[in-house]
């Protein structure tokens, strides 16, 4: 176990020497410009530090201060200066300046940052409902807000909200009590206009955690998506009346029922509800999870439906709590075994905010390592993070934790990775989304060829996402996307995406001329998207996307995952840019190496998605072994209009799809289990 903490530092804009006009007694060191912002703020070691410009003909400064930005606001102090220290400093602040006979507002400023709102019970519900309102008016629609840089996390202390959350794109929305019934609000939505006909298969990057939701929901989504510690008053319905594809539900209850709708795919992780509608759609998996469960089943004419009486290892993810004796602080669970149903109370360790350090967008990852080398956690709030260098997570049992989908994204010059974690115990890498630029790796747990025990302490990954292209036309790519080098890694919902839509989304770069000029469509290549070294790998929700080569290439012993979902690469150019390391067309989507005698899978869709005349020879393969164990695998031609087809499901097993067959089905491989 680690650490003796030493500093903590939340900095919401780099701080260098200080303002003329404006006196130190040992603070921290701030900008002298002001033309990047009127005010700054940091906390380091528990107290605020705020800076202001300085205002022509000022005669005194007023500060006022407040829990939540639309709350009540208090002066703490009146003063000539223009500084100001809290003791208490995760707050809003506001600074006004007393010019003549009139009183001139300077600026505000939160421990937050500007993408954060915090907001209590007693706020002015109006003003808090128009501001989630007004973001989810710019974030809601497919091309203005699903490849958007603007970021937002909503933080709900602990109370009760005639509120509606509207969650959408790049949107987290959190309560910050120890139990879910701490925080109720009305409604939950989920715009049904992302695309044509309530289509929510690119209903991408938004979730909601630790609240109590009054009125039946609507949550139509698909991948990178999570609800965690929900509690649902009334029903939920996982899709509106277009398709969906993909979502994860944990650590949830449902006091009515759950109507999965349309969604094709689906993984359900120690839940409890009291009735779920349907198993018809292609791959639902339920792990752990209590109340009324369809009939476990996997043929053609009833339902495709996999059941795990309990989650065999997991942790959940760590959540930000705020009470009133303790202030603000993370609760970081812990690692359990053979679960079922919610595991809901202040389990776990609680960290104070003041171990934390509080990232901001103009922070160098130089300095965030820094923090990380001395033993502080880390925070992200919602924002984009620019890495000249990768972010190195070393000491064991660090948090790395965002909300608001933060954005971590390696800078042209580095090459290397964007986030590397030691091959050391307990640490915690949560709700991150990381975008690509031209690294051999994006993340990486461990080193390759170490196989250090990690049984009791293991590295634990949620909610973690990475995007390769699609933001805007220039060139991305990453030879491996994720690599887990490190033994007894836990993972809990992924999304390895190679985009396939929008803008750099070519498999090579390619350059026409038409009578305007010449013009480049710039590529996305990825290699591989997952590749698991790591001995007693465990994850659950696994999906993994239109890579090049192999979406998972599977090499260490002992290995499960618990439902798996993948797209072939969209538009492969010709068969023989389409071939695997042995010689077969195609490379598969789920490949354990012939070295590997013990994995487990269950649940395992795989579609076919290509715009040409290409075959995939097996969709998965896998060593028939007696210690091999995949059961419950499912392929579908979602392009039947073209010439593509897969051959068959595992290895030589199974019927293949195309432009005659949508959908072939194996109940289990090898045939003995």
């Amino acid at each position: 176990m680690r650490r003796t903490l030493l500093s903590f530092a939340l900095a919401l804009m780099f701080l260098f020497p200080l303002a003329a006009g404006c006196t130190s007694t040992g603070e921290p060191a701030f900008d002298d410009d002001f033309s990047r912002s009127p005010i700054y703020y940091s906390v380091e070691r528990g107290t605020g530090y705020l800076r202001w410009a300085p205002q022509d003909g000022a005669s005194e400064y007023t500060v006022r201060r407040s829990m939540t930005r639309y709350g009540t606001y208090e002066t703490v102090a009146t003063t000539a200066d223009c500084r100001y220290v809290s003791k208490d400093p995760f707050a809003y602040f506001e600074v006004t300046a007393r010019v003549g006979g009139e009183t001139l507002p300077v600026g505000a400023a939160s421990a937050f940052a500007e993408h954060t709102l915090v907001a209590g019970p007693n706020d002015d519900m109006a003003a808090v409902q128009a501001h989630i309102d007004a973001v989810h008016a710019r974030l809601e629609h497919v091309w203005d807000g699903q490849f958007s840089k603007e970021r937002f996390a909503l933080l709900l202390l602990p109370g009760k909200y005639p509120l509606t959350l509207k969650i959408g794109y790049y949107t987290s929305v959190c309560g910050l009590g120890a139990s879910p019934e701490e925080v109720e609000v009305e409604r939950v939505y989920v715009s049904n206009e992302v695309l044509s006909d309530e289509n929510a298969t690119c209903t991408f990057w938004r979730s909601a955690e630790n609240l109590t939701v009054k009125e039946n929901a609507v949550w139509a989504v698909s991948q990178a998506t999570s609800l965690r510690r929900m509690n649902f008053l009334g029903d939920l319905k996982l899709s509106h009346s277009g398709w969906s594809s993909g979502g994860f539900l944990a650590n949830s209850r449902v006091a009515g029922e759950v109507d999965p709708g349309t969604q094709q795919q689906w993984l359900s992780r120690n839940d409890e509800w009291t009735r779920w509608t349907r198993g018809d759609s292609h791959n639902y998996v339920f792990s752990g999870c209590k109340g009324g469960l369809p009939k476990e089943g996997w043929t053609e004419n009833t339902t495709r439906v996999t059941i795990l009486a309990e989650t065999e290892r997991m942790a959940e993810k760590p959540y930000l709590v705020y009470d009133t004796a303790r202030g603000y602080g993370v609760v970081v669970p812990p690692v359990q075994e053979h679960t079922s149903g919610i595991q809901w109370g202040d389990v776990g360790k609680f960290l104070p905010l003041s171990d934390f350090r509080i990232a901001t967008e103009t922070d160098t990852a130089k300095a965030l390592n820094d923090a990380l080398r001395a033993g502080e956690h880390l925070l992200f709030p919602a924002g984009n993070y620019a890495l000249e260098e990768p972010l190195l997570v070393t000491l064991s049992d660090t948090v790395v934790l965002g909300m608001g989908y933060p954005t971590l994204t390696p800078t042209a010059e580095n090459t290397d990775c964007a986030v590397r974690l030691a091959d050391v115990g307990g640490i915690r890498l949560a709700a991150v989304l990381v975008d690509a630029n031209r690294s051999k790796t994006l993340v990486e747990v461990g080193r390759a060829g170490s196989h250090i025990n990690h049984s009791k302490d293991p590295a634990v990954l949620s909610d973690l996402f990475v995007r390769v292209g699609g933001a805007e036309n220039r060139h991305t790519e990453a030879d491996i996307a994720l690599a887990i080098y490190s033994d007894d890694v836990l993972g809990d919902n992924f999304w390895i995406w190679r985009a396939d839509h929008s803008e750099g989304v070519q498999w090579e770069d390619f350059t026409y001329t038409d009578e305007e000029g010449p013009h480049t469509l710039y590529g996305n290549p990825v290699r591989t998207g997952v590749l698991v070294e790591g001995d007693h790998v465990s994850l659950y929700g696994l999906m993994v996307e239109h890579c090049e080569g192999y979406q998972t290439d599977w090499r260490g012993q002992d290995g499960l995952t618990v439902m798996y979902q993948s797209e072939t690469p969209y538009q492969v150019p010709a068969q023989e840019k389409w071939m695997s390391e042995n010689g077969k067309n195609g490379c598969a989507s789920y490949r354990v190496a012939e070295s590997v005698a013990v994995h487990r899978a269950y649940g395992v869709g795989i579609y076919l998605v290509n715009y040409g005349d290409v075959n995939l020879a097996s969709a998965i393969e896998a060593p028939a072994g007696q210690g091999i164990k995949l059961r419950h695998l499912v392929v579908c031609d979602f392009t039947q209009v073209y010439g593509a087809t897969i051959s068959h499901v595992v290895n030589d097993v199974g019927g293949g799809v195309g432009p005659n067959r949508f959908r072939s089905l194996v109940e289990s491989y090898p045939a003995n289990i």
